[in-house]
């Protein structure tokens, strides 16, 4: 009789255990799920500010004065440092490559005087970046028809 007992409150107890532990492994996954969701939000927000910054910068670059373009991407370092694990990883290299690019176009050249044809050929590479930079965003989301060069 005792036995039965023992058995029985064993069980029982086994039985509060396995409860237990599924509960705990389904809590994990659950939020596990969740943060994963918030991350994949998050990058989906932080890509589309990406790219209509990079379309400002696309547009000052054609439009604006060069001094207009880096004040542009200087008042955008906050965001980029606040949102980089977010961002595709090659984006903050291009970023940082464009950046330098229009500082050179702002600066005055150790070599001597601007040219036209020297400011010209860094407007290029600018927007060359810049296309890279989109096409990075692209390729995060998962939009493979633009991230191919055209």
């Amino acid at each position: 009789m005792t036995d039965t007992i023992l058995t029985a409150l064993l069980g029982g107890l086994l039985a509060i255990a396995g409860a237990l532990a599924a509960a705990w492994y389904q809590l994990r996954i659950a939020r596990r799920t969740r943060m994963h969701a918030v991350i994949a939000e998050q990058k989906v927000k932080t890509n589309a500010e990406a790219y209509e910054y990079l379309k400002e910068i696309e547009r000052s670059l054609v439009q604006r004065s060069d001094e207009e373009t880096l004040l542009l991407m200087r008042d955008r370092d906050a965001w980029l440092s606040a949102n980089r694990l977010f961002l595709p990883k090659s984006f903050a290299e291009k970023w940082a490559a464009l950046r330098l690019t229009v500082e050179w176009m702002v600066s005055e050249l150790p070599a001597g005087p601007r040219h036209d044809d020297h400011i010209h050929d860094l407007r290029m590479k600018a927007l060359r970046l810049t296309k890279d930079a989109f096409r990075a965003i692209y390729r995060d989301m998962g939009i493979e028809e633009h991230a191919t060069p055209v």
